[in-house]
């Protein structure tokens, strides 16, 4: 078992962590308002918004409950944390450096889509897991308080 106020904390950490920063600098400077908007910027603003909620419901939880499946947390955190670390890092950078062969540029691309789109199913898988952790923890909480 793990403690609620932990798994709260984590997340909160990953939100924080993740939250695009240069989007102040963005908005700080007059032509960014005239621009196209940067293309890492909302895919990382939409990855924002879900830890938000996730960090939410994990407060929420520690309220319902003091502890959680630690089996359970692992499992969460192991499917959100690759599309953070993903969303701090340039990838097409990382597969031209591992993986290059100057006569396929279309293949590159195409691994750099292929792990995003990868990343980002495993992020929504996690996101689902919980959301069910959630409501059976909830519903668990509502039967043990009418007894």
């Amino acid at each position: 078992m793990m403690k609620t106020k932990t798994a709260f904390t984590i997340f909160l950490f990953l939100t924080i962590f993740i939250f695009p920063y240069y989007i102040i600098i963005l908005c700080i400077n007059s032509s960014f308002l005239s621009s196209i908007i940067p293309a890492k910027l909302i895919p990382t603003l939409i990855k924002f918004f879900i830890l938000v909620v996730v960090s939410f419901y994990y407060c929420k939880l520690s309220k319902i409950t003091e502890e959680i499946g630690f089996k359970k947390f692992i499992l969460h955190l192991t499917l959100t944390l690759p599309a953070i670390l993903i969303a701090k890092m340039n990838v097409y950078q990382f597969v031209t450096v591992y993986f290059y062969n100057s006569e396929s540029i279309l293949s590159q691309i195409q691994m750099v889509v292929l792990i995003n789109v990868l990343v980002n199913i495993l992020l929504f898988t996690g996101q689902i897991l919980f959301g069910l952790s959630y409501t059976k923890l909830q519903k668990t909480a509502i039967v043990t308080e009418r007894k």
